[in-house]
């Protein structure tokens, strides 16, 4: 009886340990799996030397759609005379392409790798999102509270707007501003200057009634991190974001990238031929400082966690913010207008936490786009399909979009798109502007009568002068300097091709004298008004 009995017992004894040892092989069979390409044995050396994407590490599906992905980026890029380009695709969490093509100077000869640091322009927005989920789960504030709880400072035009406006409604552009980019861009102002400004600004549209996509509400919510977390915004990225996610090649200005050991030059087009865009001297760096809105610069194998984070949930175990959270972010909080092309490939647009969303071709996309100072990306993503990836670009052509269609289309499983077509986009490559009028109008009054200084609250000033060796106004404003030639009367129109539309429309007193100017800055307001200095005192003394 003994000996049965405990023969019994050591056949159960037997079986936990069976049961327990086939549990252990399933889990580490599972973390090898989700840490495969990362393994100090296999990988990293791989991604460093931008090997990558050799067929024996991908998974067997994409062996034969690697040489068509290939194939397509070189055909874009000598469509599109995009200097240089980097990819990266992920699928079923693990990085089965990260590669380099072209150059990131192309005097010098200098290839795109792996490592190749680009700026990212508005991708930049889901990491500030992220950073406030981060705050919203330690407890240090909420999606809803009002902005006004951490940021008093924080005023806008609308005086509900102004009480109300919380994190959520900043991060879903749902405010009722429109872009009024040129506030910021090229400014010398600090994100605590740009707060102050913002309660100057003309709403387009009631406070959470449409989407209108704004970057002064990026860089308010990037205050607003460092307010409530009590430390800079990018400082804040690093230590919470960038280090977990191992990005060692992502930073949060021009400044540092510009220290980094390996970043792609921007380029424009220039009639038939690609100039550099320069930076800006080290006295100007402030201008392209860290900026929650669109400042952040990577490479693809950072982008490449980032997206595998985003699929995941977690990155090599380290799990930023909870599931729920993270599935909030990826959620749809406003609706976004339908483009201008009615493509029925993508419908039902929408905006999440920092992510734009949509029905792609029958599944459910989250993705954002990025164009800044000549650089160009996109990033996305399928949850249900755990695919995505990142096409960067130091050119401001489509292609990187292009790309992320192709791959997308490759990815899940249908038959690509001719994106081109579908979007109508122009198949030359070369910016076209429309000619400025060559019929040479004659001023109602002495140039010299136009010059002076003109401020605006929000926007700051605008210096007019007048150029003796061309005999021609000169507008100043944001460190650019646009030469200006008379259309009517006291009507001018910039000579610089990318500010024709901005007419300047000098105003008079019933005197006759010159009191401000309107430039329609903004198109989705009125006409901004600068007032001219000096004289616009003098009537309210008199008045």
């Amino acid at each position: 009886m003994k000996r049965k009995s405990f023969n019994q017992r050591l056949r159960k004894t037997f079986f936990f340990l069976l049961i327990v040892i086939s549990f252990a092989f399933l889990a580490e069979r599972g973390n090898s799996r989700s840490r495969c390409l990362y393994s100090s044995d296999c990988s990293f050396s791989k991604i460093q030397r931008g090997e990558i994407s050799r067929a024996s590490s991908a998974p067997k599906i994409w062996r034969n759609r690697l040489p068509r992905v290939r194939n397509y980026i070189r055909q874009v890029m000598k469509k599109w005379d995009i200097p240089g380009l980097a990819v990266v695709i992920v699928d079923q969490n693990q990085i089965v392409m990260a590669e380099g093509y072209g150059w990131r100077d192309v005097a010098a000869k200098l290839p795109v790798t792996p490592q190749t640091r680009f700026i990212l322009g508005s991708t930049s927005k889901a990491f500030t999102t992220l950073a406030l989920g981060i705050l919203v789960e330690e407890g240090k504030m909420t999606w809803d509270e009002p902005v006004r709880n951490h940021l008093p400072e924080f005023a806008l035009k609308d005086e509900l707007a102004s009480l109300r406006c919380s994190a959520r409604d900043l991060v879903t552009h749902r405010t009722g501003l429109p872009r009024h980019d040129l506030v910021w861009s090229g400014a010398s102002l600090t994100p605590e200057q740009i707060v102050k400004v913002l309660r100057f600004l003309e709403p387009s549209r009631g406070f959470r009634s449409v989407y209108q996509y704004n970057n002064l509400m990026y860089i308010t919510a990037g205050l607003l991190v460092e307010r409530v977390a009590a430390q800079p915004w990018e400082s804040f990225l690093q230590e919470r974001i960038f280090k977990p996610l191992e990005m060692t090649h992502t930073g949060c200005s021009v400044a540092d990238y510009l220290q980094s050991e390996e970043y792609a030059l921007a380029y424009r087009r220039k009639g038939s031929k690609l100039e550099v865009i320069p930076w800006p001297s080290p006295e100007q760096v402030i201008l392209y400082g860290p900026r929650a809105s669109g400042s952040i610069n990577s490479c693809a194998v950072d982008m490449g966690h980032w997206v595998i984070y985003h699929l995941q949930g977690e990155y090599k175990g380290q799990r930023l913010v909870s599931l729920a959270m993270l599935q909030e972010i990826h959620s749809p909080q406003i609706v976004r207008p339908l483009s201008q092309t009615d493509l029925p490939e993508i419908r039902y647009p929408s905006y999440g936490l920092g992510w734009a969303i949509d029905d792609y071709r029958g599944h459910y996309r989250v993705h954002h786009g990025g164009r800044t100072m000549g650089f160009t990306s996109f990033v996305f993503f399928f949850p249900e399909k755990h695919f995505g990836g990142a096409v960067l670009s130091n050119s401001s052509s489509p292609g990187a979009s292009l790309v992320a269609n192709y791959i997308s289309d490759l990815g899940l499983d249908l038959t690509p798109v001719d994106w081109e077509k579908k979007l109508s986009i122009p198949t030359s490559p070369q910016e076209k502007h429309q000619p400025l009028s060559s019929v040479k109008v004659r001023p109602i009054r002495p140039l010299e009568e136009y010059r002076g200084e003109y401020i605006n609250p929000a926007y700051g000033r605008i210096k007019i002068d007048y150029d003796d060796s061309t005999e021609m106004l000169v507008l100043s404003f944001h460190h650019r300097r646009i030469t200006l030639i008379a259309v009517n009367f006291d009507l001018f129109q910039p000579v610089e091709p990318s500010w024709k539309r901005y007419l300047v429309k000098f105003k008079t007193n019933f005197r006759g004298q010159i009191i401000a100017l309107e430039i329609p800055f903004e198109p989705a307001v009125s006409p901004i008004v600068f007032e001219k200095i000096g004289v616009i005192s003098k009537e309210k003394r008199k008045n």
